[in-house]
């Protein structure tokens, strides 16, 4: 393969096919150039000529207004779909066969030069080939309006002259080069390198039936290096109406007279993005052609307005913006390069429907062929697995009704781009293995479909048209189906919805083997290199039953890096979805980290129809949401900021009367939100959530910890019942409430007809503000759970009848207390302690007393107590403090063992408590141990602790076959010995608990 040398040529590597004089022949040939290169004022000039050209905009960017309308191709209603695009080589070659070549260069030489051809350079329509071992530099001017251009050599652009290659479609093949200026010596500030797809005619299907025609399909090296320039900025100060200058932090790099910016809107509801010329610069100050129509303020002084520069040297433009008629480029080699180049009205697939080629579900019906995978900039499954990622640096891709910088499959870094009017998504990792980086990348404005993310996904038996796996058609700034990725420093902002969005069920578009199924929830499809995987998450994984060939599904791989990223003026800030689905486990320190994030102006999403979607829509998938957590385990969002912000007013704006009144919940908004019931396990950290109708709503389930935060809403911390779990625990720990005019911890169950009898009267974990637990105004001693019979039937008489042992119509019209004492149920476990007390911060419940000694919970880890034989002390990290003990190679499965006792003394205050252990069986023979509290009788404890991992158990009482019914210990205060002894070899015990609060544990514990 060739390489660069230092002189703009190209140097021979071992095997290379390009020439072994190559350096010097490109050399000669730049320097004799010089007398064909025109002004850059002529090339401009003349950029627009041609039979069906589109008019060019002002400074040589495509003027939208200006296309040809006789260039817009609407196929027939009904058409077939194309067939899957597995787009092989033989495909791509086909359309450059050399057959069909009409002109073939014959030596190296410049374009221009007809003894490069051989007597006759390429005219109007032809079907030109640069072969191998030939190198033919385009040095100034415009070539003809070629039909294909197949270039198996290697193609240069002169670094300091103006020259522009018309062609429909442009193939590079494997060993081949295409060299538009190097990172040495990129193309000259004063010149510009364009490439210009022209219109022909509608794409012939005869001749190209995958519809891949009409763009850059790269087979080989591809080197594209413009001139150096800031791309986007933050701003110094917030502009405001009638301002003519923006003040950057400091002098940007290479801005010119002329160039376009686009100054970012701040209304979520509104397209205020306002598109300015720069008329001359001085230091940090940038002087506009106009006065700024509108406040580009954000919500608070410490949060910033931002602009984009979209002008390149180096330009990639669609002669005829029509859908059908647009170019497209497709990277397909393992090398590339495409450093500050525009990509202005490329990309043909249409995210308002969904695609017609699919590999899974039906196609839509009715509609114009949409084939996927014709994006403005894509790396398309060029492997994950190379030594060096493919680089994207300072582009700016304008326009397109798909999607902008595409990772397909492949392992690149994209940096310092923007994306401006994409319709889809800016930036995408389309499949879920991707490999790579995004880092201080800009996204501004997406018009998006209005349908929900989740809309178009495929599950297994799923018939409905359209249902296709097709993703980030909704209006988003980044969508990453893969978490392998670095996503760092930002921003999104003007999409429909959410700025971010991690869906990270893999998109699987090959066939399935044998027992492979796609699920719409749950990625179990195995697309992902252990190698790639932490040394020390790569055990776990492949615990997690879904390693086939050495990968496992991506979806169960932690989120790389997530942090210091931006959302604003959008329908949403960050969507989490199908991250680590299925997998739920409690080693906190193995979570994946969002880090830093900022979101403010959020607004409402407006359908295609034109109504609002509650934040609740869907599942959870509607607007006004800063962060929805959905489908997903296991994580940790930390110093993360959600300021509402403008969104207020314009959800007002966008809800007309009609809908407040039927739904009033369209005009709801959540700082922090997710779906019921399936979330579990996140911890937040360092929170500031200001603004909100709702501040955070907890998960229904596992563990959900604010810790160090700041909420200042009208409802901060909303506790909902929402099919509540047994294992959920919410935590509150050193958090700050303000404004809170409709509650700071706000607590209520459902109402009887949303719930059944375990929902009402089984514990949970419940909620602790600052170490002491919280109780529902429901489990107030002296309240009537079960008023009469209407209720009994509400939550299933057989299931009350079940649970308390005695017919359910003798449990009308009792206490709590009277429950509690008669038949050992009330609401939530157990009645609220007499002594709780009200507390300003809780709004609907009561709030335990302070701690008191002695106390009424106390913990062991089962090591800390004299280990003696057979049990021994052993390591694991998901054990808590990483050890754990078990007995080996003994039996005492009839009776308890007279020694090898496990005893732990403790003190408590005078009442009835429970015992609890986190423990691991490996297998139903070694699932049980004997325990006794003091001097009393031995109790078996079987079943005790999860099969695959550690989790919690309560001693059962022993008068019952049902290891669900714990045991009451009746215990004076002051001090009490517990006793575990072994039964089976093998079982693990992690950590005891003892409690009086009718809590249960969950997580580590404590």
């Amino acid at each position: 393969m060739s390489r660069e040398n230092n002189d703009g040529g190209f140097d021979a590597g071992d095997g290379g096919r390009v020439g072994s004089d190559i350096e010097e022949r490109v050399a000669a040939l730049e320097k004799g150039a010089s007398d064909l290169a025109p002004t850059r004022r002529l090339l401009l000039a003349t950029l627009g000529a041609g039979t069906a050209g589109a008019a060019l905009g002002r400074f040589g960017l495509p003027n939208l207004a200006s296309v040809a309308a006789g260039g817009v191709e609407v196929p027939p209603p009904g058409r077939a779909a194309s067939p899957p695009d597995h787009h092989d080589q033989s495909a791509i070659e086909a359309l450059v066969s050399e057959d069909q070549v009409t002109h073939r260069a014959k030596r190296d030489g410049t374009w221009h030069d007809p003894r490069t051809w051989g007597g006759s350079v390429p005219d109007d329509f032809a079907r030109a080939q640069i072969p191998a071992d030939v190198t033919v530099t385009l040095a100034g001017g415009s070539t003809a309006r070629l039909k294909t251009l197949r270039v198996d050599g290697a193609l240069a652009f002169h670094p300091k002259r103006d020259s522009h290659l018309r062609t429909e479609t442009l193939v590079t093949m494997p060993e081949s080069v295409l060299q538009i200026g190097r990172e040495s010596r990129p193309i000259a500030r004063d010149s510009e390198a364009r490439v210009t797809f022209v219109d022909l005619g509608p794409i012939d299907e005869d001749w190209d039936p995958e519809r891949l025609s009409t763009g850059l399909l790269a087979l080989g090296e591809v080197r594209v290096h413009g001139t150096e320039k800031t791309t986007w900025s933050a701003l110094a100060s917030a502009p405001m109406p009638g301002d003519q200058s923006l003040e950057l932090p400091e002098e940007p790099t290479n801005w010119d007279e002329g160039d376009r910016l686009v100054v970012a809107g701040m209304d979520p509801m509104a397209n205020e993005d306002e598109e300015v010329f720069v008329t001359g610069v001085s230091g940090s100050t940038v002087e506009l052609d106009r006065s700024l129509k509108y406040d580009h303020s954000p919500p608070k002084s410490d949060l910033s307005a931002y602009v984009q520069n979209l002008d390149r040297n180096v330009q990639f433009v669609s002669e005829n913006e029509a859908v059908p008629r647009r170019g497209h480029t497709m990277f397909m080699s393992r090398k590339v390069a495409v450093h500050y180049a525009g990509l202005y009205g490329l990309g043909r697939t249409d995210k308002s429907y969904a695609f017609t080629n699919p590999i899974h579900g039906k196609p839509p019906e009715d509609v114009p062929p949409n084939p996927r995978a014709r994006y403005a900039l894509h790396f398309h499954k060029t492997g994950i697995e190379t030594e060096e990622p493919h680089t994207v640096k300072g582009v700016a891709v304008r326009g397109g009704p798909g999607w902008g910088v595409v990772n397909h499959h492949s392992y690149a870094e994209v940096t310092d781009s923007v994306t401006y009017d994409v319709f889809g998504a800016g930036f995408v990792a389309e499949a879920g293995n991707e490999r790579g980086t995004f880092k201080r990348n800009f996204a501004l404005r997406s018009e998006g479909s209005g349908d929900l993310p989740d809309s178009r996904d495929f599950d297994m038996g799923d018939d409905d048209p359209g249902d296709v796996d097709d993703f980030g058609h909704g209006g988003h700034g980044f969508w990453f189906q893969g978490p392998a990725l670095t996503i760092e420093d930002n921003v999104a902002a003007g999409h429909r919805h959410h700025g971010f969005v991690f869906w990270n069920r893999p998109l699987i578009d090959r066939e399935l083997r044998p027992g492979e199924e796609i699920h719409d929830r749950r990625g179990t499809v195995a697309n992902f290199p252990l190698k790639f995987v932490d040394d020390e998450q790569m055990p776990h994984l492949v615990e997690s039953d879904h390693v086939y060939d050495g990968k496992v599904s991506s979806a169960y791989v932690p989120i790389e890096s997530f942090r210091n990223n931006t959302t604003f003026a959008s329908g949403g800030g960050l969507d989490i979805s199908r991250h680590q689905f299925g997998w739920d486990h409690e080693r906190f320190e193995d979570y994946s980290v969002v880090e830093g994030f900022t979101a403010f102006n959020v607004g409402p999403l407006v359908r295609s129809w034109g109504r609002v979607a509650a934040p609740d829509h869907g599942n959870a998938e509607g607007g006004n949401n800063g962060l929805s957590i959905r489908y997903s385990h296991n994580l940790r969002v930390k110093d993360t900021r959600l300021v509402w912000g403008r969104g207020r007013e314009a959800t007002k704006r966008a809800v007309d009367d009609e809908q407040a009144e039927k739904h009033p919940e369209s005009l709801n908004s959540v700082g922090i939100n997710r779906n019921t019931p399936y979330p579990f396990h996140v911890v937040f950290e360092g929170l500031d959530v200001e603004g909100w109708k709702v501040g955070a709503r907890p998960l229904p389930r596992g563990i959900t910890v604010y810790r160090d935060s700041r909420f200042a809403n009208d409802v901060n911390v909303s506790v909902e019942d929402g099919h509540p779990h047994p294992s959920r625990r919410i935590k509150l720990e050193n958090c700050t409430f303000e404004r809170g005019s409709r509650g700071n911890l706000r607590v209520a169950l459902d109402e009887p007809d949303d719930r059944g009898a375990d929902e009402v009267f089984d514990p949970d974990g419940g909620v602790v503000l600052d170490g002491r637990q919280v109780y529902y105004e429901a489990q107030r001693p002296d309240h009537v759970p079960i008023p009469d019979q209407k209720t009994v039937d509400q939550l299933g008489a057989d299931d009350l009848t079940e649970l308390a042992g005695t017919d359910a119509g003798n449990l009308v019209g009792k206490t709590n207390r009277q429950l509690y004492d008669e038949y050992g149920i009330a609401v939530k476990g157990r009645p609220m302690p007499d002594d709780a007390v009200s507390d300003e911060r809780i709004t609907g419940g009561y709030l335990d007393s302070p701690p008191r000694s002695p106390p009424e919970e106390v913990w062991f880890e089962a090591e800390d107590t004299t280990i003696r034989a057979p049990f021994e002390t052993k390591s694991d990290p998901n054990a808590s403090g990483e050890t754990y003990v078990v007995a080996g190679g003994v039996d005492s499965s009839h009776e308890p063992p007279e020694e090898g006792h496990l005893t732990y003394e403790f003190e408590v205050r005078g009442g009835e408590y429970e015992v609890f252990g986190r423990a691991h069986h490996p297998s139903d023979e070694d699932d049980s141990f004997w325990v006794r509290m003091d001097d009393g009788d031995w109790i078996r404890w079987g079943g005790v602790g999860g099969d695959r991992d550690f989790s919690w158990d309560g001693v059962p009482e022993p008068a019952t076959d049902d290891w669900s019914d714990r045991r009451r210990f009746s215990l004076a205060e002051g001090t009490h010995t517990l006793t575990v002894a072994f039964r089976e070899d093998g079982a693990q015990l992690d950590k005891l608990f003892v409690t009086g609060t009718g809590r249960t544990p969950i997580g580590y514990g404590q």
